[in-house]
């Protein structure tokens, strides 16, 4: 690597890798911005935030004690506590451990859902039933908003994957991404993806996606099973010179792939990112020589 950064120097081209100043990287705040004006995202706030209107109305109130867990938390203010604490931690912890910013944040929207699900029960079942219907119309009628992929990707159809993507002997490395919009782990790491497409993305190393969701035989002859808690979505698959070289989740000896549960630095390392970065400039730079 060090011999091809010395080659793209001593060509005048660019070797600070993807770091440099010239690529344009997602705001850090995307997610956040995505999640206060996406409809989904907003209405989902509002209901979870009339928390604050029912916790007054209740509070004095008695509790319901016939579907408490444990009867000796009586009164109003230790449960919430309690429950929140509960909550909190665990919603924390996802956090911490989420692939991307988005799933982050998307669970410690979740985890405040779950809170105010359970003081509800804990005011009344009635109250309950309203507010599982509510989340529950919001779910099925406002679809959960997805990355725009096609602003840094080129969209592939099975077609042009053959064509483009696997075509023999062909000089450009090919990062593919395989996705379904309506599976919650491709709508979580989208804008990771998309984050590695402005960074390494040149004219010699191209970034890419497929809709699974739309052919679902390709799918098929990826060994990628398709359901809403598939383990193997999202899909990123390493082209050079038309052949396959790397797969992310790996795929077994049976065809099928191991289950995902990998971030954008994982990527990165198995990738060889920012290798074949330097590989690619180099070859743009020696093309503008010819």
């Amino acid at each position: 690597m060090a011999n091809d950064t010395a080659a793209v120097q001593a060509a005048g081209g660019i070797a600070d890798g993807p770091s440099s100043s010239r690529i344009a990287k997602r705001n850090p705040l995307y997610e956040l911005n995505m999640m206060l004006t996406s409809p989904y995202y907003m209405l989902n706030i509002m209901l979870t935030s009339l928390y604050v209107v029912f916790r007054e109305y209740y509070r004095h109130k008695p509790i319901q004690q016939g579907i408490l867990f444990f009867g000796e938390i009586t009164d109003y203010d230790s449960w919430e506590r309690y429950v929140a604490f509960l909550c909190g931690s665990y919603g924390a912890f996802r956090f911490v451990k989420a692939r991307s910013r988005l799933q982050g944040l998307t669970a410690l929207l979740d985890f405040a859902q779950l809170f105010v699900a359970i003081m509800a029960m804990v005011c009344s079942p009635i109250l309950l039933a309203y507010l599982v219907l509510a989340y529950g119309l919001i779910y099925l009628l406002i679809p959960q908003p997805m990355y725009p992929l096609n602003e840094v990707m080129d969209l592939l159809t099975p077609e042009r994957l053959m064509e483009d993507v696997k075509r023999s002997g062909t000089d450009v490395t090919w990062v593919v991404l395989y996705y379904a919009p309506w599976h919650p782990a491709c709508r979580h790491m989208a804008p990771d993806v998309a984050d590695l497409a402005r960074r390494y993305g040149t004219d010699k190393l191209k970034f890419a996606c497929l809709d699974l969701g739309e052919y679902s035989k390709t799918a098929e002859k990826l060994g990628i099973e398709l359901s809403p808690v598939s383990q193997q979505l999202p899909a990123l698959v390493l082209y050079e010179k038309g052949e396959e070289v790397v797969r992310i989740p790996q795929k077994k000896t049976s065809g099928s792939l191991y289950a995902a549960g990998y971030k954008a630095k994982d990527v990165i390392r198995a990738m060889e990112l920012d290798m074949r970065f330097t590989r690619a400039m180099q070859k743009s730079v020696e093309k503008k020589g010819q």
